[in-house]
């Protein structure tokens, strides 16, 4: 699994491949640069310093000074086309996300934890590109030039090179058991961080009902379990990498005295020179640096494969839109479902219903709560597929149609408006580039709603606040109807539109709409007989059927053929 993940990543990376070259062959041209600085301390100290030569001594050590300097520089480099490689692969991580939400099913979208799925999105992504800095500028790096002063150990002495690697049994065991607790540490720490960001957004959202529900004590003390839990996994986790870091620093620590002990004893015996061992120490302490960094990373890298699997399983999940057909057609505002089957959750919803809207035709939906109306509104905007039986726009099925551009024909005004924090400009136009004012304005008035807006002190440029809450029902509904006329649709939805406005503003919106020459197709979702009067044709839904009702007596007809009047 991990293999298939990591193979998965690596296609964020592919046009990057000339930066990661090139920061390689940086950090090949850094590994030269430190090649000459163990040689020429040895120097320094075997020939340099005996001979008393102040001048060649100061010389030397400016180069030593210089190398490193420019070593420095290099490395800094390095990792700056590393990063830039780095983020450029996670926008583009970031972005296959983004495209992938657009591609779940409505019936995904209405199931699934937003809340927690926004934490795991967010802070995934944060791991994974952390993971990122870790592998490039951290990782690669160290290791090339970790495996160039390997080379130079070996050469200046092969015998105390050897001893440093029968260290490296143990660092390895050490590793392989902290890493593997560790990644139980931070699997831990994730769930915990989501619960605690879940929360937080629920306190949030739910401000208001908690209040009213006067439940402040028991979200707090609720809130307060998230947070120990928090605290402990977090303490936990940060804990466990301190021990990482601790042992393994000082496991390469150790190599150093263990060099000095044994070289230390190899001249006092004559077996090398003092410069030879200084030059190995050195040596060894530059590759004590680049390892630290290399174990540095760990920890960052174990943290970052675990948020990989997790968005790798989201981006691969067996979820998507229902219609993928590619035929786009000038829609005429015609609507058929034919012989529609449906269910929901394994539960049947609507049973052989057949429904048709013509061009222009204002038909009512009438039908008790829970009956299925949002379904059949669900079907017509192809977020939901039927079981059996099709749906059609002008006489094409929606399997052929390119949806997307369908539903630019399509205006819909659920019974509870969606808003997010702007202005009433903003809202109204979101969706729709290049926006005439004159057919802004001329929308406005269509759905009633340019007298109360240019009446506000702001006019267009007022802030609705979040989910519309500094507008009332009725000015929130008014400009949810001038969003949708504004993309001059075809078919118009209106999902219990006398929730928020009164008959006459109804009857005047109805009236405005008919005055328009080609005006749209309009379904009606509502149990107001006022408002079923203005229909063409009547639809009634029970018992997971639709039936035609008379057109000769709309209302009455309609209310006894679910339950009682009284229901209406």
């Amino acid at each position: 699994m991990t293999a298939k993940v990591w193979r998965y990543c690596s296609k964020f990376y592919r046009g990057s491949l000339g930066a990661l070259l090139s920061s390689i062959g940086l950090s090949v041209i850094q590994s030269i640069m430190v090649l000459p600085i163990a040689f020429l301390v040895r120097q320094i100290f075997d020939r340099i310093i005996p001979s008393g030569d102040i001048d060649k001594l100061v010389i030397t050590g400016v180069g030593v000074m210089l190398l490193t300097l420019g070593s420095a520089a290099v490395d800094l480099m390095t990792r700056y086309t590393f990063l830039r490689v780095t983020k450029t692969a996670i926008q583009r991580f970031r972005d296959e996300l983004l495209k992938r939400f657009y591609t779940f099913s409505q019936q995904y979208h209405s199931n699934v934890d937003r809340k927690k799925l926004h934490a795991c999105i967010v802070q995934d992504t944060e791991r994974l590109d952390a993971m990122g800095n870790a592998v490039f500028a951290e990782l690669l790096p160290a290791l090339t030039v970790a495996l160039v002063l390997s080379g130079v150990l070996i050469y200046l002495n092969w015998v105390l090179f050897l001893m440093l690697v029968g260290v490296g049994p143990f660092l390895l065991y050490a590793s392989k058991v902290m890493s593997k607790k560790l990644k139980k540490r931070v699997r831990a720490f994730r769930e915990s961080f989501e619960t605690f960001s879940k929360g937080i957004l629920f306190v949030l959202q739910m401000m208001v009902l908690t209040r009213i529900q006067t439940a402040e004590e028991f979200e707090l003390d609720r809130q307060k379990q998230h947070l120990e839990e928090l605290r402990l996994t977090s303490s936990a986790m940060v804990w466990l990498r301190s021990a990482y870091t601790i042992v393994h620093q000082s496991m390469v620590a150790s190599t150093g005295i263990l060099v000095l002990i044994v070289g230390g004893c190899a001249v006092a015996y004559g077996a090398m020179t003092l410069g030879e061992l200084l030059s190995f120490y050195v040596a060894v302490s530059l590759f004590k640096g680049y390892l630290r960094s290399i174990l540095a990373a760990v920890p960052a890298i174990i943290a970052g494969n675990e948020s990989l699997v997790t968005l790798y399983e989201l981006l691969h999940l067996d979820d998507y839109t229902p219609y993928h057909g590619a035929k786009k057609i000038a829609f005429k505002g015609n609507v058929v479902l034919d012989s529609v089957h449906f269910r929901y959750k394994k539960a049947p919803t609507l049973q052989d219903v057949n429904l048709s809207i013509n061009p222009g035709e204002i038909v009512a939906l009438a039908g008790p709560n829970g009956a299925g109306k949002s379904t059949i509104v669900n079907l017509i905007l192809g977020f939901y597929r039927p079981e059996k039986g099709a749906v059609l726009a002008d006489g094409y099925p929606l399997d052929e149609l390119d949806i997307e551009h369908l539903r630019r024909h399509l205006g819909v005004v659920t019974q509870n408006p969606l808003f997010f924090p702007g202005t009433i400009y903003e809202n109204l136009t979101y969706g729709c580039q290049d926006v005439d004012e004159g057919a802004l304005i001329q929308a406005s008035k269509l759905a009633t709603s340019d007298g109360f807006i240019q009446k506000l002190p702001e006019g267009y440029d007022t802030m609705v606040g979040e989910n519309g809450l500094l507008m009332s029902g009725g000015q929130s509904q008014r400009i949810a109807i001038a969003r949708a006329l504004l993309r001059r649709p075809k078919l118009l939805i209106l999902d219990e539109p006398t929730n928020h406005l009164d008959e006459s503003s109804m009857r005047q919106l109805l009236h405005n709409l008919k005055m328009l020459e080609g005006h749209p197709s309009i379904l009606l979702i509502s149990q107001n007989e006022t408002v079923i009067r203005e229909a063409q044709k009547v639809y009634a839904l029970k018992d997971q059927h639709v039936v035609l009702v008379n057109q000769d007596g709309p209302a009455k007809e309609c209310f006894s053929l679910y339950q009682s009047s009284s229901e209406l």
